[in-house]
């Protein structure tokens, strides 16, 4: 005589392919996490062993990492430029130096938090990029489909310039903080998004533009202007706490504004910015294909580093007119004043100076090529030639100082 099933038993099959399409997809994650860190690995370090280095100085009070060539060429050339001034910032503090309150606190107390080293740095930077796919995956995912939210982690892990996420600098943790943030709103977990949003202002000015996204997002959403106005407040928490450090510490709660011109910084209008940036990457044209000049020993001027801070923003300008009809408006809210830090702000002999790094804080960009490649796939084999191409150039530049940003 048959048994009849009931729902519970009909339901165990879908559960069970439910379970194993999870480990699946968490499986791939991994592996894209560990592929890429890999791929970025053998390049710097064989880059270190084999290519001219640069000369780099060192922040006052900072004493750069010593080894042996395998401890430099795996472990030391991480801490390049800002990574520096991290940890020195970790190791010393920001007392008697003004200049180092421009590199905002969290990062560099989270590395002091766990020993002060460059292995503390890298441990933690590496933990956070995990954690940064593992939400950029799962929002991208509920926001679109699971084919862009895969594009979305192939194209941040790949990045010519993803090379910074295995650095001792704060992008990682940035990152996973943007992208927890961005999965807890389409979960409407407010509070979480409080507390992600303050601690992504306490790692980067940046994170002050998330008041936008959460604000838009929610009042689209809920339709409830004062709900909107509450739970975009994190921003605001956290740059608080970063103000009144600051006033206790050198009695100027906007200190890392005033020192933004002795890191070279200073307003202009955008179309100067850009002007001055594609007249300086012509300038420096030869930096395409004159590599004895670009990988020269001697103290790094950046200079030719403006040819390629020029591609990276033609590249980005036209994935955002092309392609940016496809982000929501809440990105949208982020993406225009962030850029425009960028080109209200240039530097003096860089006019787009860091911008292929800050392409991380103008993460839709990342969102609008993964869409781009999503929709186009003609696209594909064109981009992934010349991205990793100039992956492995610029972390060679990167890994033997010349690389200034």
């Amino acid at each position: 005589m048959g048994q009849q099933l009931t729902k519970d038993d009909e339901l165990r099959p879908n559960e069970g392919r439910t379970s194993m399409a999870r480990l699946w997809r968490g499986t791939l994650l991994v592996f894209v996490v560990l592929l890429s860190r890999a791929f970025f690995v053998e390049i710097a370090s064989l880059a270190y062993v084999y290519l001219p280095h640069a000369w780099v100085d060192s922040p006052q009070g900072e004493i750069p990492p010593h080894g042996g060539l395998w401890f430099q060429s795996l472990v030391g050339l991480w801490a390049h430029w800002d990574g520096y001034w991290y940890l020195s910032i970790a190791q010393y503090g920001y007392k008697g130096r003004p200049m180092a309150s421009a590199f905002f606190p969290l990062y560099p107390w989270l590395v002091h938090l766990f020993g002060s080293t460059v292995w503390s740095g890298i441990a933690l930077s590496l933990v956070f990029f995990g954690i940064s796919v593992f939400f950029l995956y799962r929002w991208a995912e509920q926001q679109w489909n699971e084919q862009v939210a895969w594009m979305a982690v192939v194209v941040y892990a790949f990045f010519p310039t993803a090379f910074y996420l295995n650095a001792v600098y704060t992008e990682p943790l940035y990152m996973a903080l943007v992208f927890s943030t961005l999965y807890w709103l389409g979960r409407r977990q407010y509070r979480w998004v409080l507390v992600t949003t303050a601690l992504a202002t306490l790692t980067s000015v940046y994170g002050g533009l998330l008041t936008l996204v959460v604000f838009v997002w929610v009042w689209q959403h809920e339709k409830r202007f004062w709900k909107a106005v509450q739970f975009s407040l994190g921003p605001t928490a956290g740059m608080s706490i970063y103000m009144i450090f600051l006033t206790w510490r050198f009695h100027d709660p906007l200190l890392f504004n005033a020192v933004q011109s002795d890191w070279g910084r200073h307003f202009t209008w955008p179309w100067i910015t850009l002007q001055q940036a594609f007249y300086a990457a012509w300038a420096n044209h030869e930096a395409l294909w004159n590599f004895s000049r670009i990988f020269a020993t001697g103290p790094a001027s950046g200079l030719d580093m403006n040819f390629y801070n020029a591609v990276f923003m033609a590249f980005s300008l036209a994935i955002i007119i092309i392609y940016g009809r496809f982000l929501p408006l809440y990105l949208w809210a982020y993406l225009i004043p962030s850029l425009c830090i960028t080109l209200f702000y240039p530097s003096t002999k860089q006019p787009l100076m860091s911008f292929p790094r800050l392409i991380f804080e103008d993460f839709p960009i990342l969102i609008a090529t993964a869409i781009a490649l999503t929709r186009h796939p003609f696209w594909r084999k064109g981009y992934w030639v010349g991205s990793l191409y100039m992956a492995g150039l610029l972390t060679a530049l990167f890994a033997t100082a010349h690389w200034v940003a």
